[in-house]
């Protein structure tokens, strides 16, 4: 990272000006950085902020609040997407780093990161393997079940060999997965993802696979009784 971006990271995150947040009473200290914020719109968003400073917890008079564990730039991206006057939209690149901490304090970014992703789910936004997988790993493990199937119906119309990292040209897809790190990378979160969103995968593609043999295939398959 050069000199001028990691000033311009620095800027990014350094939110101790109480202008940046207005009518500020409790900070946040996030890898020692102090954020300033304010209780009622924190409560408004979450009900596990809510609960903190309503409760006989430590952290209902306490002029700083520690969040052990988390990275500031995290921090101030979620702020940003529901704070006052900031509510910075959700984004490819940021989507994933709010939603874990929007899951985590319960706010309703949780709807919006999910509504998001589903948008993403279509040919036209050019969505690679890599970030596919990882949003796929995200909504499992953040149980967004919309998402998911809309994840599966999308997967379904991609080529089998790209979602498990090999190596494929074809002028139909855009995606690039050439690379043989990548292939590694990618056939590594598709290991990754649970047996039964594999599964769904494997059968909608297959469905859709059979619904393109018998528009196109004039050889029938064979009948039997069911019983």
């Amino acid at each position: 990272m050069t000199e001028k971006e990691e000033k311009t990271k620095n800027e990014d995150i350094n939110l101790t000006d109480d202008r940046a947040f207005p009518e500020t009473d409790v900070i946040l200290v996030v890898e020692d950085q102090k954020i300033h914020v304010n209780k009622a719109v924190l409560s408004q968003h979450s009900p596990v902020f809510d609960t903190m400073f309503k409760s006989h917890f430590t952290e209902r008079t306490a002029k700083e609040i520690p969040l052990v564990e988390k990275k500031a730039d995290d921090v101030v991206e979620f702020l940003r997407c529901f704070y006052p006057n900031m509510k910075h939209p959700l984004t490819a690149e940021n989507v994933l780093q709010v939603l874990p901490l929007a899951h985590e304090y319960q706010s309703p970014l949780v709807t919006d990161c999910e509504d998001f992703m589903i948008k993403l789910c279509a040919p036209n936004k050019r969505l690679t393997v890599n970030k596919l997988l990882d949003y796929i790993l995200a909504g499992e493990k953040y149980g967004l079940t919309r998402f998911l199937e809309a994840a599966v119906e999308f997967c379904a119309n991609i080529d089998f060999d790209l979602l498990n990292g090999k190596s494929y040209n074809s002028d139909d897809f855009d995606f690039d997965s050439d690379e043989e790190n990548e292939d590694k990378d990618i056939s590594l979160k598709f290991s990754m993802i649970g047996l039964k969103t594999q599964y769904s995968i494997s059968k909608k593609r297959l469905q859709r696979m059979e619904r393109c043999k018998r528009k196109s295939c004039k050889v029938k398959d064979y009948t039997i009784a069911l019983s």
